[in-house]
């Protein structure tokens, strides 16, 4: 399998205009943005650390924090109609108590959340949620190591229906981090085996990925190598978020970064065509760790290049991002020391 990373990136293209680049220069000086987060549902569940999918133009939102610092996860699964703007709590016995976990949607039918958080200590379970059915569901499952537990990792579909899982496995308790990725097969009705498919990836935690074409865009989640790529995967989502296309021309406008962004954790990114866009998180730079506001792209044809878009006032860590196959969306996140949100904001790029 052959791999790549932030060390073998180029960072700047051929010259632009003078006039582009001063612009740009005089821009980024001011603070300005070129991006914007529009308010859909200013008032909803806050929220941090928690995960959520679209099923059937709803949007579900699982456990997380409800306050920093906290260690008690909630157990709520919200749903908010994106044609209604409504959000309401889902009644149904049996939803585990996880934060910092992760989810993917299965068949338009199911949430299935996997590893997190439990209030205890981080867990490898699989969980469930019937939409059609409204009723959790605990499918059955083999392979995982009983002493160790899954936290603030990642899920990705692949093409041939696995799923794989990237980032942070260690003991049930314990800081121990090891950079292992696992391959999940199965189906909700007939079970789920567990099998290590990795350990060439560096270990990551609080990090975001993304499979795009054939290779496989792990970003942050640790103080060096922002950006790391493996090739020989097959993308199995949704697709890309359209919207996003935007970015290639404003690409055209603005002058690269000469060199590249701090490693960060906590963070959002989603891709579109050829490009993938990041937003806030925590840095590893030495500043506040407060949430920061910074926004970048990075556009990956016909080279590796890193535009950064300016910081905005959304500050946010522990937040998500989705997309509904056209825009781009984040909820929730803490900002500043001791906030957490509960807004659901747009990109307008």
């Amino acid at each position: 399998m052959s791999q790549g990373n932030a060390s073998n990136i180029h960072l700047t293209t051929k010259n632009r205009h003078d006039k582009t680049e001063q612009a740009s220069t005089m821009a980024a000086a001011k603070g300005e943005t070129h991006v914007n987060w529009e308010p859909v549902v200013p008032l909803g569940p806050e929220l941090a650390f928690h995960t959520g999918c679209i099923i059937k133009n709803c949007l579900y939102l699982h456990g997380g924090i409800t306050s920093q610092g906290s260690t008690s996860p909630s157990g709520k699964l919200h749903r908010l109609d994106l044609s209604q703007q409504i959000w309401e709590v889902v009644n149904a016995s049996g939803s585990p108590t996880l934060s910092h976990h992760a989810c993917i949607a299965l068949n338009d039918r199911y949430v299935l959340l996997i590893g997190g958080w439990d209030g205890k200590s981080r867990t490898g379970t699989l969980h469930a949620y019937d939409t059609a059915a409204n009723s959790w569901l605990c499918p059955e499952q083999t392979g995982f190591p009983t002493d160790a537990g899954l936290s603030s990792h990642t899920a990705n579909r692949m093409g041939d229906g696995s799923i794989l899982i990237l980032g942070r496995e260690g003991s049930r308790r314990t800081q121990r981090r090891t950079g292992n990725a696992y391959l999940l097969q199965g189906s909700v009705e007939k079970g789920f085996t567990f099998s290590e498919y990795s350990r060439s990836t560096t270990s990551r935690s609080g990090h975001s990925t993304h499979i795009i074409g054939s290779k496989l865009y792990v970003i942050g989640g640790r103080d060096d190598k922002l950006l790391e790529f493996q090739n020989g995967f097959s993308d199995g989502s949704i697709g890309p978020a359209t919207s996003l296309k935007n970015l290639n021309t404003l690409g055209k406008q603005l002058k690269p970064m000469s060199k590249l962004p701090c490693g960060r954790r906590h963070h959002v990114s989603m891709y579109g065509s050829d490009v993938i866009f990041v937003h806030g998180g925590e840095t590893f730079d030495g500043r506040s760790r407060d949430p920061v506001g910074e926004m970048f792209f990075v556009k990956l044809k016909p080279e590796i290049t890193f535009y950064k878009l300016g910081d905005c006032r959304v500050k946010r860590a522990g937040h998500i991002c989705f997309t509904d196959g056209e825009h781009v969306y984040i909820h929730g996140g803490i900002t500043g020391k001791t906030s957490v949100c509960g807004d659901l904001l747009k990109l307008v790029v």
